[in-house]
This record gives structure tokens, C-alpha cells and sequence, in this order.
């Protein structure tokens, strides 16, 4: 099993690997290793061993266990669909980026509260004329306390939190969007190179079988040429579908960042797919339509907090005096500061509010895009689900019984080689069709759970 180049080896490879390395392993344990030990245990008192063997005993041992142990982790390298967006959660910028805005925004709660400038002074009042005057000992005075804009300014700042956890949302959905597109690409290259090596062995068979007849002079020397002439095509092809697959997985690893290689385990992609519960189903969880709706919330609070300037600002004072030389004197003050004009601020509120209406509209359109944009991928959806359940109900059992067919004909006698190889390209291009199709009808169904916000 681990040198077949038949159909489905790839399969049983791993497996054999595993089974070569752990029956060497357990063979060298029973027949060497532990002899030795038991006989260097039990006669180390009349026998004076050499002090290297026990060490390259263990040597040996270690390096045993790392020969084997890289076999093995290349079954460990397997990753599936889960855990590829588990890894891209883990160590993608972007997403921790969003995060980072998580905690800014968080951060900046604390600048609801604006209570204004701290002075403190001293100095003397009414000195002159051989007076002593009054004595400001020392002073305090808290000046432009905005009381009256803290509510607007906190409900600010929660929104704005809001919008962020919105943001880390949507990056997050667009990133597994991204990984599972990127993923199904990645099956249906394997897929692909699993197709071409499959036929591989067939078109092996077929050119032998040509050069035979060929040889004893059964068949002229054209159908030995097509023979050898496909078989290579398909040995070219075989090279190319590797090359692409390993492209693939480079493209699937700029969101897990892995540093080191891996395959993908093909085997789970069914159950992830989108279920149509019907053409009516909800897209309120809709990342896109989440963060605009958040982001129209934020435009009306800064729209309240330029309201919030109209109202005047809290002075407070208070002074420690003395006067002629008497100390236990002190004096306070309490007003309020506004601006005489308002054109600024009347500026800046019509602008909000201008920005308030603009976000309203973007957001209107941003559901209309949506919707369309569901409506028509649900339709191609559903005419995608039909067509794969006619690939595999008909269509595929009948290539498959077409490629035994032919060969077996072929073998016999009963066509030529121009109608083998007819006979297996069509079969082979239908399940490329199918492949192709199959991977059209995974990424509408990630861009449907992107959409529907799954």
C-alpha cells in the first residue's frame, strides 16, 4: 500500500506508512532493544559493559523516534474545515486589529466626563495708598464644566463601542467567508489531482496494452503512438493539477498564517453547506446591514452631542483671603459660559444632522444591495442544488460504468483505441463538470452564510 500508484492509494498510504514505521519499531524493541537491556540488567555485576552502550542504546532509540515521529506528523498536518477557521480566528491581523478598536473605544468612555480646567492662584486685591489691601492666600476655581453634555457624550461613546463589536463582527464573518472559498478551492484542486491519478492507472494499463499489441503485431504502430501520446497529456496534466493545489493551500494560508505544510481533510465539506429553510428567510444577522445600522446610531449621537453645545458650561471658584492682615476671610463665585454667537455651533449641528440623514439613506441602501444580492444567490443556489443531486444520482454512477465498460470492451476487442479514448474522455469530463459545478455550489453557500450571517 505505501508504493501503490493505484486508485485510491493516496487513501491508504498514511495508513500504511503508520503501520510500516510502528511494525519496525516494535520489532526492534522485542528483538534487540529489550535483549540488551534485560541481559546489561542482569549481569552487570560480573560483566563490566563499556559506559557508551546504555547511551547508544538510547541514541539509537531517539533517532528512531524522530525518523518515525516525521512520518507521523504529516498525519497530524491534516487540518479540516473547522479548524482552519479556528486557526485564522487565532492569527489573522485583521481580526485582532478589530479587537484593538474594541478596547480604544472602551478606553475612550472616560472622556464623557468633561469637567473642565482646574486653576489655582494667589494674589492681592486693593493695595495702594499705604494700604495693605485683601490678601488672596490661595485659590481655586473650576471653569467650563460641561454638566449638561455628559449623557449625550456618554450614549457616544456606547455606540461607538458598539459599532466597533459590530466591526469585529463583520471582519470575522468576512474571514471565514474568505477561508471557506479559499478552502473549497483547495478541494477541488485535490479533488481534481485525485480525478487525474485515478485515470492514471487506467491510461498506465492502456499504453501497455498498446505497446503489446503493438509488438506482436496485432495493431499498427498509430493506436502504440496515441496510446503513449495520451498517457503523457496525462502525466503533464497530473504535474499541473499538483502545481495548482499546492497554489491552493499558499492561498488558503494567507488567513492561518501556518508555518508549517499541511493538507486539508476533504471528507467534512457536506455539513458545512447552507440549508435553504426558504426564499423568505431573515437576514436581520446580516454583518454588513449590523454594522451600518451601528453606524447610523453613532451619526445620531454626534448629532445629540452638537445639540448638547448649545447648553452653557459651569464656572465654580473658591478663595482663602485675609484682609488688613486679619486672616479667616473667603470668597466664592458660581456662573455659567457660553458663546454670544452660535454660528459655529449652528454649523456644525446642521452638519450633524446632515450626516445623520446621509447615514439613514446609506443604510436604506445597503439593505436594498443586500437583498437583491441574496435573492439572486439563493435562486442560483437552488438550481446549483438540483444539478449536483443529477450529477451524483445519474450522472456520475453512468461515467463511472462507462470507464469499467470501456476498459473491459477495450480488453476484449470489442472497440478500438479511438473509441477508448473517447469513451474515457467523456466520462472524465463529466466529473470534471461535476467537480467544477460542485465547487460553484460551496462558495454560493459560503456566501450565502456570510449574507444570512451563519
Amino acid at each position: 500500500m505505501a508504493v501503490s500508484s493505484s486508485a485510491g492509494a493516496e487513501v491508504q498510504r498514511p495508513l500504511a506508512t503508520v503501520v510500516i514505521g510502528g511494525m519496525l519499531t516494535s520489532t526492534l524493541l522485542t528483538l534487540i532493544v529489550l535483549p540488551i537491556l534485560y541481559k546489561w540488567v542482569e549481569s552487570r555485576k560480573k560483566m563490566k559493559f563499556p559506559k557508551i552502550k546504555p547511551a547508544a542504546i538510547m541514541l539509537f532509540l531517539i533517532v528512531a523516534g524522530i525518523s518515525f515521529s516525521g512520518k507521523l506528523n504529516a498525519q497530524e498536518n491534516v487540518i479540516t474545515l473547522d479548524k482552519a477557521i479556528e486557526k485564522a480566528k487565532e492569527n489573522y491581523p485583521s481580526l485582532k486589529a478589530a479587537q484593538l478598536e474594541i478596547d480604544k473605544q472602551k478606553a475612550l468612555k472616560n472622556t464623557s466626563y468633561d469637567f473642565g480646567i482646574t486653576s489655582l492662584y494667589t494674589g492681592k486685591e486693593e493695595v495702594g495708598n499705604g494700604l495693605v489691601g485683601i490678601q488672596n492666600q490661595i485659590g481655586i476655581k473650576q471653569s467650563d464644566i460641561d454638566i449638561f453634555g455628559i449623557s449625550s457624550k456618554k450614549k457616544l461613546a456606547e455606540t461607538r463601542t458598539e459599532r466597533a463589536i459590530a466591526g469585529k463582527t463583520f471582519t470575522e464573518f468576512s474571514l471565514i467567508r474568505n477561508v471557506r472559498i479559499a478552502w473549497y478551492k483547495a478541494v477541488y484542486m485535490k479533488n481534481q489531482l485525485v480525478l487525474l491519478k485515478q485515470i492514471d492507472s487506467l491510461y498506465e494499463h492502456f499504453q501497455k496494452a498498446a505497446e503489446i499489441r503493438y509488438n506482436t503485431g496485432q495493431t499498427s504502430k498509430i493506436e502504440y503512438i496515441s496510446a503513449l501520446t495520451k498517457y503523457k497529456e496525462l502525466q503533464v496534466n497530473i504535474k499541473t493539477a499538483e502545481s495548482n493545489y499546492k497554489a491552493s493551500l499558499t492561498e488558503l494560508n494567507q488567513y492561518l498564517m501556518l508555518s508549517n505544510d499541511f493538507e486539508i481533510e476533504t471528507n467534512d465539506t457536506e455539513p458545512d453547506l447552507f440549508n435553504i429553510l426558504s426564499k423568505l428567510d431573515s437576514i436581520n444577522s446580516n454583518p454588513v446591514i449590523n454594522y451600518f445600522e451601528k453606524s447610523t446610531v453613532v451619526a445620531k449621537y454626534l448629532w445629540k452631542k452638537e445639540q448638547a453645545g448649545y447648553f452653557p458650561k459651569i464656572d465654580v471658584g473658591y478663595v482663602k483671603q485675609s484682609l488688613g492682615g486679619v486672616s479667616g476671610f473667603y470668597g466664592w463665585e458660581v456662573g455659567i459660559s457660553a458663546p454670544l454667537l452660535f454660528f459655529e455651533k449652528s454649523g456644525r449641528t446642521k452638519a450633524s444632522k446632515l450626516n445623520y440623514q446621509i447615514s439613514q439613506q446609506q443604510l436604506i441602501q445597503k439593505n436594498l444591495e443586500v437583498n437583491t444580492e441574496y435573492n439572486r444567490l439563493i435562486n442560483s443556489y437552488t438550481a446549483l442544488n438540483e444539478l449536483i443531486e443529477y450529477y451524483k444520482k445519474e450522472a456520475l454512477p453512468l461515467a463511472n460504468e462507462q470507464i469499467k465498460a470501456s476498459d473491459l470492451a477495450y480488453k476484449l476487442g470489442s472497440i478500438d483505441y479511438v473509441q477508448f479514448i473517447q469513451n474515457i474522455d467523456a466520462a472524465v469530463n463529466t466529473k470534471q463538470e461535476f467537480l467544477k459545478r460542485q465547487t460553484e455550489y460551496f462558495k454560493l453557500s459560503a456566501q450565502l452564510k456570510y449574507l444570512a450571517g451563519q
